[in-house]
């Protein structure tokens, strides 16, 4: 058994280590825009906006999205807030969309934001979010955040 043993450690000992590259030598290229593959869950933002109109992005999608859609481009269930807030919409100002937010609505169905939990620190920017996809200024889908 021992000469077993110092027969492997012997072997072991005298092979050399086979050498391997540096990690400065192989250096991969960053990936670029061409180069990352493509995912359609988490599509590249195209518009970046400041913290406040990131946040009222953040409350669109959780308290609005589900009647007026993802993008505010209207549902069966709700209209388009494009439209609404568009050169030829209805809402054509911050008073305009504060009316909304406290009831002005409730006959066509849409709740105060109280009753949607929406918290009045995020009006302002849920209003920045909205009148630019109504003016065209953003484009559907997440945005970046500025930090």
């Amino acid at each position: 058994m021992r000469v077993l043993w110092t027969g492997v450690l012997a072997a072991c000992s005298a092979s050399t280590p086979a050498s391997s590259p540096s990690p400065q030598s192989e250096t991969a290229p960053a990936p670029t825009q061409s180069t990352v593959a493509s995912d359609p869950y988490h599509p590249v933002p195209r518009d970046t906006v400041d913290s406040e109109t990131y946040q009222g992005w953040k409350q669109y999608s959780l308290h609005c999205a589900r009647c007026h859609g993802d993008d505010a481009l209207g549902s069966t269930f709700g209209p388009s807030l494009v439209d609404a807030f568009g050169p030829q919409g209805e809402i054509s100002d911050r008073v305009n969309f504060l009316e909304v937010l406290h009831g002005s609505r409730a006959e066509k169905g849409m709740p105060s934001a109280v009753k949607m939990g929406l918290d009045s620190t995020y009006f302002e920017g849920l209003y920045r979010y909205l009148a630019g996809r109504g003016s065209g200024k953003f484009k559907g889908g997440r945005p970046a955040r500025l930090f």
